[in-house]
């Protein structure tokens, strides 16, 4: 394979980083112009067998191409070309922000029913789209081939990324290698060179399995140098044995008749990927994952769904004092400190403030620069509080019906009342309450004034809102006057503590190198964002995932070179190839 380096130019995308090597293809992270991230998979075609392509085009590609799911790893862009006369094609797909599932796995974790289901319910959705409507098999799924993308409020979103194995659901021998598989995963009859839709079933209740007992079903030694035909003999020997279901895991004899039909050896005997679905959603609660430790949040804009027009689309979730909280904000002790003083005592300890006539504050702005946990803070504050949260961004409430967005403002703040007490995030609150008589505020005044009316002493509904904003200045001034907001708290970019604990906090629970150093690792991110150290960590422990190895000090200085500041980002250059 050709190993490209640095700054390689792919058209538009220039490569940031190498993550791994495959049997025909090399992966990596790749950057547009504009620096945002994406994941590039290169093929070396004089290495490439010819069955893996098709009218000249590596499968993979052809693919990819055609899947639109949104639980599935997204094509964005592809091309082809020549290194040093040899020819050569390349994919690009959406880069997600997150961590791998077998990461988790490794670590020990085991999971509840209810935790289990949030992470395959998506994983079958994808499924059933392929063979269903695409007739394709995806043959490869594993721990390492779920992703859970990570969101800006920490709620993880399962993905299925590396479709190298995928082919179409017909008889005959797959075109692709098979050298590289996990054989814990992999169907009886695939072991045997047949890949059928009911192969792809085998293995996403192989993965339940994993998830419910923390080990792969018929689990067994395989030593690291052994053959491949060696390693798949093991494997089936193993299998002769009955499925057991070892003591520690959950007590749910639905959960172990749907896995014993899922991995019966006679694929015949297993249900179809449509039917596992709607088992594994019986008496489902949906829910995020309670996954904390392995997401690293960032204050970004979240990619809100379409709301209806004749309701909020907005859920509140319980927080538990306890839950986090505080202890994820590193640094800002002194602010924290004075809320905890100043606002989450008279909220919590009604009686108390009512013997001394103390009246709780009615929101809180917290203003700084785009990247530095705003959001991320808010979400802790109301974790550290045990009250309701509401994070609501500005598709969430619009409307095309005139003064359809006056009433969903008004539903909002009734919805948090009747679940009193609430938190309500407004992320990037200056789009919400713009200035009237500015031009971002055109036929925007009837908004404005309804959100002046529900903010008028809301706390003593028990609702507290905050607003988040790096544009104070475009703020209406009667939004931001005692007795709406009464609090003002800027959040700066982290100081160099700050940054320390930011980077301890994010690497915490995830395998580290021994030579890891903090303090190196502070100073090399002054003037850093939160956003930009929560991303720095994800990209190097992806790297490592990738590579099958402990995050190291190499590592992370790679990724703050390789990742200048948002706050004050430089232009990259950009060199081409030698043909």
């Amino acid at each position: 394979m050709i190993r490209l380096p640095d700054n390689t130019v792919f058209g538009e995308y220039t490569v940031h980083r190498f993550i791994k090597a495959g049997l025909y293809n090399d992966s990596y992270i790749v950057k547009n112009a504009a620096g945002v991230p994406f994941f590039l998979k290169f093929y070396d075609l004089a290495n490439m067998p010819d069955k893996m392509l098709r009218e000249g085009l590596v499968e993979e590609i052809v693919f990819c191409q055609i899947i639109s799911h949104p639980n599935i790893i997204r094509h964005v862009g592809n091309g082809s070309g020549k290194i040093n006369g040899r020819d050569f094609q390349y994919l690009v797909t959406k880069f997600f922000n997150g961590s791998l599932l077998s990461e988790l796995l490794r670590k020990g974790r085991t999971f509840s029913v209810q935790e289990a289901k949030s992470i395959l319910i998506p994983v079958l959705e994808g499924l059933v789209y392929l063979h269903n409507e695409l007739h394709l098999n995806h043959n490869d799924l594993t721990p390492r081939n779920i992703l859970l993308e990570s969101g800006p409020d920490g709620v993880l979103t399962p993905k299925i990324i590396d479709l190298g194995h995928m082919h179409e659901d017909v008889d005959g021998a797959v075109p692709f290698p098979t050298e590289d598989l996990n054989l814990f995963y992999v169907a009886p009859e695939a072991l045997k060179g047949t890949f059928t839709a009911k192969s792809d079933v085998f293995s996403v209740c192989a993965i339940l399995y994993t998830l419910l007992y923390g080990k792969a079903p018929w689990h067994c030694h395989i030593g690291a140098h052994d053959s491949f035909y060696s390693r798949k003999i093991s494997v089936g020997r193993a299998r002769e044995a009955a499925l057991e279901f070892p003591k520690g895991g959950p007590a749910d004899p639905a959960m172990d008749a749907i896995l014993e039909a899922g991995l019966n050896p006679d694929p015949a005997q297993r249900p179809d990927a449509s039917v596992l679905l709607s088992l594994l959603s019986e008496d489902f609660q949906p829910g995020e994952i309670s996954l904390r430790e392995a997401t690293a949040p960032a204050d970004q804009p979240q990619e809100a769904e379409k709301p209806r027009e004749d309701q909020v689309r907005l859920q509140a979730r319980r927080n538990r004092p306890g839950q986090g909280g505080f202890a994820d904000v590193a640094g800002m002790e002194g602010l924290k400190q004075e809320l905890l003083q100043r606002v989450i005592w008279v909220l919590q300890d009604k009686e108390k403030a009512a013997r001394y006539r103390l009246l709780p504050p009615n929101g809180m702005l917290l203003y700084g620069p785009p990247g530095c946990g705003k959001t991320f803070f808010a979400k802790k504050f109301a974790e550290e509080s045990g009250f309701n949260y509401y994070l609501v961004n500005g598709s969430d409430l619009g409307s095309t019906y005139i003064h359809g967005t006056q009433g969903k403002i008004a539903d909002l703040f009734q919805k948090a009342e009747m679940n009193a007490p609430s938190v309500i995030c407004f992320d990037e609150f200056d789009s919400f309450v713009p200035a009237r008589g500015s031009d971002s505020a055109r036929n925007r005044a009837e908004e404005v004034n309804e959100f002046l009316s529900q903010l008028n002493n809301c706390a003593e509904r028990g609702v507290f809102v905050i607003g988040t904003t790096n544009r104070v200045d475009m703020i209406d001034p009667a939004v931001l006057r005692k007795g709406r907001m009464d609090l003002k708290y800027e959040i700066p970019a982290p100081d160099a503590e700050t940054r320390r604990a930011m980077f301890a906090i994010h690497l915490k629970g995830r395998p580290l190198s021994d030579d890891v150093d903090l303090d190196r690792l502070a100073l090399l991110s002054d003037g850093y964002a939160s956003s930009d150290i929560a991303f720095i960590v994800n990209e190097a422990a992806m790297v490592a995932a990738l590579a099958d190895e402990s995050i190291s000090q190499e590592i992370l200085e790679k990724s703050i070179k390789g990742n200048p500041s948002s706050l004050s980002a430089p232009k990259r250059p950009r060199i081409g190839f030698d043909s």
